[in-house]
């Protein structure tokens, strides 16, 4: 069974300045370090958007769950908004389900 992984839970302690950028196809977290896309987390857009450092950061992460048990389909960016690219869909939080439709279209077109 696939970990869970809130990445931005790993990497950042505060939400006060998270800062989420929105382009077509993709979000990046700049505070927590990583970006994603439809298919979810993403080495090479975070190293692409963010960074070589970044892409080394998440790939740590990633390394300590193991590649095998990391499930990039689920994550959670700084400000607490939560998206599962099986259900095509970001939350404005993991507990409420309240879609976020901002970032559901922009990484989703829906």
């Amino acid at each position: 069974m696939k970990k869970l992984i809130a990445v931005a839970v790993a990497l950042v302690s505060s939400t006060a300045f998270a800062t989420i950028i929105y382009k077509p196809g993709t979000l990046c977290d700049t505070k927590a370090g990583f970006c994603a896309d439809s298919q979810g987390v993403s080495v090479g857009i975070t190293e692409m958007e963010l960074g070589a450092k970044a892409g080394k950061k998440l790939m740590a992460e990633i390394n300590k769950v193991g590649i095998n048990d990391f499930d990039a389909t689920t994550f959670t960016m700084s400000g607490g908004l939560n998206c599962n690219t099986k259900e095509k869909k970001c939350y404005t939080n993991r507990n409420d389900k309240k879609v976020d439709v901002k970032a559901t279209k922009t990484l989703f077109g829906n």
